[in-house]
């Protein structure tokens, strides 16, 4: 006979015991909180006890009016026991954050958003708008509230970007070279008018660049000043400087993307936004990869854009809604008005520094056998230049028969002439044991080929 205090444990026991052996399955209901009370002789609030344990430990779900039922068991769906290295993803791990913060935000997220509606602000809920600002000016970006949208992050602003009419009324994009291969993808299939300028370990050439802006019709010019990707490199000050001066003097728009700005790497960096006349600069800002559950980021446009891009917003929001869900702007701004936000990017600066220095010391054994490579200080992103004898393709498909998976450099290059062949690395989802294990097998790969 169980004595009361554990009788709810019984009962817990039970219902799992019933799931177990197919008794009660997912989406079905199970007993309602009065029928265990008779069938275990037991008060209701016994039976509640042990339901409201279950709901917290995600057995069941609750649906209001109609019962209790059996919540599929995520954690036998899709978990990964590989012993794969992967360099490839540029998310960081959501093991990564501190579950107990990021189940007390997604609850205060459903409270404070609880009476507010996408239909009622395309542009991003007001109240995170607010936060938002606040905390971009940590970061030297200082502008209004109604030059502030709330997005799903940058590819989608970079694609209102592609349809768009700017006010320079010119067509072609101009694109460092390498860049970001999604976005070179789009800019492909849309059959855009690409242009490219050669970007670095030393940055960009700015002789180069003013005869680019000088005598091409260039709608804008996208860079990636820091955590550059593929490089992982970053721009001087006084090159981040001369471009905010140079897109004013020729009226080039300047497409920002400060996607991990989060990473404080260097304190005194300004973005080119800050040098800029304010006409000339669209910043954007993504969260997903320090929070790479939600799709949501930030975009700043100059006065006289937001009209049409407002409009472009209203227009595809109607097709296709683009507007991130409520949950995740709530979640946000809870992350950034209760400084988890913070908290959460310094313990990844941290865990990236140490990892850096783990990656700079094996990629100076590739310097030592003739490979060149290029790294910044958050080693976010590496690049590998392959010798010339070595193929790209083959290369990949030997490493990934060895487990380990990295990024193809040709996506980055708009065409051959441009094209220096390599691969790309991102330590943002590995360990510092698979760092060194996976720089090996290249290693290893590379002096077999």
């Amino acid at each position: 006979m169980f004595i009361i205090s554990k009788l709810y444990e019984k009962i817990i026991n039970d219902i799992e015991e019933g799931i177990e052996k197919g008794v009660y399955t997912v989406g079905k209901k199970i007993p309602s909180v009065r029928e265990l009370s008779k069938m275990y002789n037991c008060s209701i609030n016994t039976v509640i006890k042990a339901y409201d344990t279950l709901k917290n430990n995600h057995v069941i779900y609750a649906n209001p009016k109609s019962g209790y039922y059996i919540v599929e068991n995520i954690n036998k769906i899709n978990i990964s026991t590989s012993d794969t290295i992967n360099f490839y993803s540029g998310n960081t791990l959501i093991g990564d954050m501190n579950i107990p913060d990021l189940k007390h935000c997604l609850n205060w997220a459903g409270d404070l958003y609880k009476n507010n509606s996408l239909d009622s602000n395309h542009t991003g809920v007001d109240s995170l708008k607010d936060a938002s600002l606040r905390y971009l000016s940590n970061f030297q970006v200082f502008t209004k509230k109604e030059n502030l949208f709330i997005t799903m992050g940058t590819v989608q602003t970079l694609n209102l970007l592609i349809d768009m009419n700017f006010p320079n009324n010119k067509t072609k994009i101009l694109l460092e070279q390498p860049s970001y291969g999604h976005f070179l993808d789009n800019l492909k299939m849309l059959n855009i008018d690409i242009i490219g300028i050669e970007r670095n370990e030393d940055g960009i050439n700015l002789n180069k660049l003013e005869k680019i802006f000088k005598e091409e019709p260039i709608k804008f010019f996208y860079t990636i000043p820091r955590h550059h990707n593929p490089l992982g490199t970053t721009l001087k000050k006084s090159q981040r400087k001369a471009i905010a001066k140079l897109a004013a003097k020729y009226d080039v728009y300047i497409v920002e993307d400060d996607y991990f700005s989060d990473i404080y790497t260097d304190e005194k960096y300004d973005p080119i936004y800050s040098y800029s006349d304010f006409t000339h600069v669209i910043y954007l800002k993504s969260f997903s990869k320090i929070m790479p559950w939600m799709r949501v980021g930030v975009s700043v446009m100059p006065n006289n854009l937001i009209d049409s891009f407002k409009n472009h917003i209203k227009k595809l929001d109607i097709r296709y809604y683009i507007s991130p869900s409520l949950l995740s702007q709530a979640t946000l701004e809870i992350y950034i008005r209760s400084n988890i936000l913070k908290k959460h990017s310094d313990v990844i600066t941290n865990d990236l520094k140490k990892k850096h220095e783990i990656l700079s010391n094996e990629l100076l054994t590739l310097k030592n056998i003739g490979i060149n490579c290029f790294s910044d200080i958050s080693g976010f992103y590496s690049y590998i230049f392959l010798p010339d004898h070595i193929n790209e393709d083959i290369l990949i498909k030997e490493l990934r028969n060895n487990k380990v998976i990295v990024g193809p450099g040709k996506r980055c290059f708009i065409d051959n002439s441009f094209y220096k062949k390599g691969i790309r690395l991102s330590i943002s989802s590995v360990s510092t044991k698979d760092i060194i294990n996976g720089l090996n097998i290249i290693k290893k790969c590379l002096i077999n080929s």
